[in-house]
């Protein structure tokens, strides 16, 4: 990336930095993230003009996860469907991309094209629940309580 200045790059030159972000990236990113990288080669309106190029090429796709925003880069194979896979924790509100074999949810897209005669391009599975780490905080949480439960029990009988 060196070799662009900022706010004089050319509009392929912004694409192709998008796109070279992208793969470096599991062709997944948050478009915060993205331009909180770009930011410092080309101005905010160059990289969004950048991604908005590329959707209309058809070599990226945006969408919402949770409220936030995401771009993944389509991959060359245009007889495959992307699939993108987050689950979301509602208690801390962290999102977690999810990488899964693609057989198995490539058969869930053929079961839609085959009951519905819809061809999917694009599948976005959003899982919404509670994360590890909360969930430990949780039980953790609950056991504690109960622990302070039965002192306070015990308190009462001895001051009864």
């Amino acid at each position: 990336m060196s070799n662009y200045k900022k706010r004089n790059l050319k509009n392929n030159q912004i694409c192709e930095m998008i796109i070279d972000y992208l793969k470096r990236n599991n062709n997944i990113v948050s478009k915060q993230g993205l331009v909180q990288s770009l930011i410092s080669w080309a101005s905010l309106s160059t990289i969004y003009r950048g991604i908005n190029r590329l959707e209309q090429k058809g070599l990226i796709i945006s969408c919402d996860v949770a409220n936030d925003k995401y771009i993944a880069y389509v991959s060359d194979e245009s007889n495959k469907s992307l699939n993108l896979t987050f689950f979301v924790c509602d208690v801390c509100k962290k999102k977690f991309w999810l990488k899964l074999s693609d057989s198995a949810l490539e058969k869930i897209s053929r079961k839609i094209k085959k009951f519905y005669h819809f061809d999917s391009k694009f599948i976005l599975y959003e899982f919404h629940g509670v994360c590890r780490n909360c969930l430990f905080e949780l039980k953790s949480n609950s056991m504690n309580l109960k622990k302070e439960e039965i002192n306070n029990e015990d308190s009462s009988y001895a001051n009864g």
